[in-house]
């Protein structure tokens, strides 16, 4: 008995990729593209309600509004995309802050201060990280202690007191336009933003957060290092908040005390469920939390305008939050239960018939396109697959009234 070498032949190619064409209808109803559209109407509404105030120089300040929290809805994505969240996040930034003024105060070179700060930030959210990927602490438990904890640290060290010297950079940053038309924060935003679109959708780290958002357990049994990516993950939500407190201090005017920033957790996690990130996790894109981040600033913008106090604000990111969470359930289960109830009489059989016979006749549609078959045999055959489904659905109907009723006389 000879042992034979099979070997594959060299046009045999093996490709597992699912290839999907552009379709530009599909495109035009994302969820991204909602934001865009709800985006273009807001600066109607702007434009038509204050025609005097919309100039460049108004587009520059609102966008630059948005900007000091801007960097920590990037890292909050990968914190909810594994299904996580992280309500530290502002005290952390407080810490970072305090860190690189209190440096700077005391004769450090401003790069030397930035970077002890982004140290601190990396640290707290590292020690998020290992209580929730090594310990196996619930992150909001643990992110709600790291707000007091954080905070705690900088009420003691600064008190009452307002840090006031930092380095020019972060006023400069946060305030100046390059060329008098594009602020520097935002173009700082787009290109960290464009870093983090690679990570999410182009790298294995994003395919892995993917991943465990959607079964941490599957994660862990398919060889992936599940404690070490969350810490992983924690760490860089550190980093990010501590590159907003530069962006934060600038929008301050260049000041800093331990009671600033409070509520700022909550209007970047708005901001991330609007851009279209379960908190679910495993559900979401990089891009809707970019757009997002702008069409907040729009927002409080416009309704500042209107007369709207702080306290209205945020009622409207509340509102948001929900309205944005809500309409992929709409969209999903309350259209097809209102379908099935509605159309289909709250009959499943009735349901799969009438889907069974639509998809027959666009099979019977595609064969005429192809040349398979001619367009007068195959509108004969759809006349009598529509006169089939008509007649059994009716038989269906019938049948469920008729229960309906014995049902009904039984119970009386």
């Amino acid at each position: 008995m000879s042992n034979t070498n099979v070997t594959p032949s060299s046009n045999y190619n093996r490709d597992l990729k699912v290839k999907e064409g552009f379709k530009l209808s599909k495109f035009l109803v994302k969820w991204e593209m909602i934001l865009v559209y709800i985006l273009i109407a807001v600066n109607i509404v702007l434009l038509i309600s204050r025609p005097s105030l919309y100039n460049l120089e108004t587009l520059q300040s609102i966008v630059t509004s948005g900007m000091d929290l801007s960097f920590m809805v990037l890292g909050m994505v990968l914190i909810l995309m594994l299904g996580d969240i992280d309500v530290s996040i502002s005290s952390i930034m407080i810490l970072s802050g305090m860190t690189m003024g209190l440096l700077y105060q005391s004769g450090m070179p401003a790069i030397v201060a930035i970077l002890a700060g982004v140290v601190v930030g990396g640290l707290c959210g590292l020690f998020n990280g290992f209580l929730v990927g090594k310990i196996g602490m619930p992150a909001v438990i643990v992110t709600i202690a790291g707000q007091s904890l954080y905070r705690g640290i900088a009420q003691i060290i600064l008190g009452e007191n307002t840090l006031k010297q930092f380095p020019k950079l972060f006023t400069d940053l946060y305030w100046k336009n390059l060329g008098n038309l594009i602020p520097w924060s935002l173009i700082c935003f787009l290109i960290v933003g464009v870093l983090f679109c690679i990570l999410l959708h182009k790298s294995t780290f994003g395919r892995k957060l993917y991943m465990m958002g959607n079964s941490m357990t599957a994660s862990h049994y398919s060889g992936v290092n599940v404690a070490g990516t969350r810490m992983a993950v924690f760490t860089i939500m550190g980093v990010m908040t501590a590159i907003s407190a530069m962006f934060f201090v600038g929008h301050m005017g260049g000041g800093l005390s331990s009671s600033m920033g409070t509520g700022y957790e909550l209007d970047v996690i708005a901001i991330c469920v609007l851009g279209g990130v379960s908190t679910a996790g495993g559900k979401g894109k990089m891009y809707g939390p970019i757009i997002a981040t702008v069409l907040m600033a729009f927002l409080n913008y416009t309704t500042g305008l209107m007369g709207a106090d702080s306290n209205i604000k945020k009622i409207i990111s509340g509102s948001i939050m929900i309205i944005a969470v809500l309409i992929p359930m709409i969209n999903r289960r309350s259209i097809a239960n209102a379908k099935l109830k509605l159309v289909y009489h709250s009959n499943k059989n009735i349901e799969a018939l009438n889907i069974k016979t639509a998809a027959e006749i666009k099979e019977l549609k595609a064969q005429v396109k192809s040349g398979a078959i001619t367009s007068a045999a195959a509108q004969q055959q759809i006349a009598t697959l529509k006169a089939e489904c008509k007649a059994t659905c009716d038989k269906l109907w019938a049948e469920q009234k008729e229960d309906a009723a014995k049902a009904k006389e039984r119970f009386k």
